[in-house]
């Protein structure tokens, strides 16, 4: 049973990487600091045709849940209230749970180690790092990736009661 259990998974997981789902296009870069300055780590973003896989590996974080969110703005700077708002082109309400929600900035919680790591996958549909897209992350003024010291209620306007904003990186379009 376990062979054929091993085998299954193995034929899924060729088959996943095999499908359009996963086509790379456009690819990101956001390398994140704290707000003291120090070094917070690395996000890669990845177009697919499902949406955009964020890749993070991130330290100095308090252990627990931390909202995370895409912002509207190509700032880091002070509180990170240079980031401006949730992404959100087509006026969404903010969360998971809002009846007129998500924003396209939005998406899950992240969980920092006891250590103050974190090293996630998480997809996002809502996304795109095309240049000419109307709703696209790259408009005149960019974009930001922000962590949160709270977790995301995900329906709370207007970041579902997350706190302070506690590191932040300018999202770079890769050449």
């Amino acid at each position: 049973m376990r062979g054929l259990r091993s085998a299954v998974w193995g034929l899924g997981i060729a088959v996943l990487y095999s499908s359009s789902v996963w086509a790379v296009g456009e690819t990101a870069t956001a390398t994140l600091k704290l707000a003291d300055g120090t070094d917070a780590g690395i996000a890669t973003l990845t177009e697919g045709t499902a949406g955009v896989l964020l890749n993070l590996s991130l330290k100095g974080l308090a252990p627990g849940p931390h909202a995370i969110h895409i912002h509207e703005t190509g700032k880091c700077e002070g509180d990170f209230a240079s980031a401006g708002g949730i992404h959100n082109p087509l006026g969404a309400k903010h969360g998971f749970l809002h009846d007129e929600g998500p924003m396209a900035g939005d998406l899950p919680n992240i969980y920092a180690a006891a250590d103050g790591t974190v090293t996630v996958e998480l997809l996002s549909p809502f996304l795109t790092l095309s240049a000419e897209a109307e709703d696209g992350l790259f408009d005149a003024d960019g974009a930001t990736i922000v962590v949160q010291e709270k977790r995301d209620d995900y329906e709370s306007e207007p970041d579902g009661g997350a706190g302070a904003r506690v590191a932040c990186g300018m999202i770079t379009l890769n050449k």
